[in-house]
């Protein structure tokens, strides 16, 4: 009886992989012409409905960290349009404050670290406050996996971006190693 349950389970999870992937793709796609059309508001709306595929619980740590990485990559590229002010025409932190009205919290928070990690290195606000604002959020996610992923996530996009001694980063205003 177990050997078969772990079997309808390796089914199961492979079957949950393809179709979560399956939407991710679609999403991925049209987050991808938005941005080459420089639309913003599609970008943002599409890139909320890929990240809410990481909603999930039913995945396996080993298949979610899978849906993660192509997550991770495409929003690598959300993140590349958010630096290149000139396509969106938008200051910093409006971009920063329209990613908090996504309608659920993780896509929220995944928004608003490639935000927030752009805003950063543009210096157009301290260092120190973003990262607070963003690690202080993440702490909302009571979900271990999803959470676990989060500040991961948090964690690969601001690690060059730490108010450390002798950084870019590093002043009165954005913090010190205290703040790091």
């Amino acid at each position: 009886m177990a050997g078969r349950m772990s079997v309808a389970n390796l089914d199961d999870q492979e079957r949950l992989l393809d179709e979560a992937t399956a939407v991710f793709k679609e999403q991925a796609f049209h987050m991808g012409r938005a941005i080459e059309s420089d639309n913003l508001r599609d970008a943002l709306k599409h890139s909320s409905n890929m990240i809410c595929e990481l909603r999930t619980s039913l995945l396996s740590p080993k298949n979610y960290y899978e849906l993660y990485t192509r997550v991770f990559d495409e929003l690598q590229n959300l993140a590349k349009f958010f630096r290149d002010k000139s396509r969106h025409n938008r200051k910093m932190s409006d971009l920063y404050e329209s990613v908090q009205h996504a309608g659920n919290i993780l896509p929220r928070l995944y928004l608003l670290i490639s935000v927030g990690s752009v805003y950063i290195a543009s210096k157009e606000a301290p260092a120190k406050d973003i990262l607070k604002d963003l690690s202080e959020l993440c702490k909302g996610v009571q979900h271990p996996m999803r959470g676990l992923f989060l500040r991961f996530y948090l964690s690969q996009m601001c690690k060059d971006k730490l108010p450390d001694t002798n950084s870019d980063y590093e002043g009165e205003e954005g913090g010190d190693i205290g703040d790091a």
